[in-house]
């Protein structure tokens, strides 16, 4: 049911460009869990797997503050069926969205520009569209193992390294006492970001069953993203969102000029 924050993600990506690399915390020496044990482990802390298959669809409602504070937007994610679709509201009453329908995605910027991700770029996105990504988590990577025990945004951590199956490294942090999922860390440059970056997930609370990180903070070289969530529903989202609109057909299918 989550990338619970997942929607966040890439609103960092499409808005800011946002996400920090930490530095590096103190090492543990233990034996340590197996990748399995650590992703069932969360799994469980976080309402079990029942209560994650218990809704086909889910709209998350936040509010972001991208730049320090400087810039806010509302923000609305929906989910249903492995599609995705975000839409940020700035204070102008101007809209940008990104939408996944299972197969292409697509982007409309506040001047009602359309665009195309490119493939990795759709595979991340599309990843993020999934509400059950963390019961299957190993979809999604070529590799991963448990490296160490580590210290992220406090507090001691299994540390996850693994390789996506779009070739990228992505670490995640599960905090030992707890078994929730503290944070990522991973390099943005490949999207247009600024290099090492981290997202640190904060202040789990219920949302109809499913315990979710209700703030998100995302650090990427000088650019800070905080989302927070203020609402989350289910079963609510009619399949017509994902459909392609004709502005997009048309762009899709317009021909591709080759630069000079």
């Amino acid at each position: 049911m989550t990338r619970l924050t997942s929607w966040i993600l890439v609103s960092a990506a499409f808005v800011a460009s946002s996400t920090s690399a930490a530095p590096p915390g103190h090492h543990h020496e233990e034996k340590l869990p197996t990748v399995a044990a650590v992703l069932n482990r969360f799994v469980e802390a976080i309402g079990g797997a029942e209560a994650m298959l218990r809704h086909r669809s889910m709209t998350i409602r936040g509010q972001l503050e991208l730049f320090g504070g400087k810039r806010q937007m509302k923000s609305v994610f929906r989910s249903k069926d492995g599609k995705g679709r975000w839409r940020f509201v700035g204070p102008d009453g101007k809209a940008e969205l990104i939408v996944y329908d299972g197969q292409k995605a697509w982007s409309i910027d506040r001047f009602n520009k359309t665009s195309f991700p490119g493939p990795d770029e759709t595979r991340s996105i599309a990843r993020d569209a999934d509400m059950q990504y963390h019961l299957h988590v190993m979809k999604y990577f070529q590799s991963m193992n448990v490296v160490d025990v580590t210290t992220f945004n406090g507090r001691p951590c299994y540390h996850l390294k693994g390789i996506n199956n779009w070739g990228k490294v992505n670490e995640q942090f599960y905090d030992t006492e707890s078994g929730l999922l503290l944070g990522y860390a991973c390099n943005t440059a490949w999207r247009g970001g600024r290099g090492d970056a981290t997202v640190m997930f904060e202040d789990y609370q219920d949302f109809g069953g499913v315990r979710m990180a209700a703030t998100t903070t995302s650090h990427d070289g000088d650019n800070v993203t905080v989302s927070r969530i203020t609402s989350v529903t289910y079963d609510d989202v009619d399949d017509s969102i994902f459909v392609m609109p004709e502005q997009v057909r048309r762009a899709a299918e317009a021909p591709r000029r080759d630069p000079l």
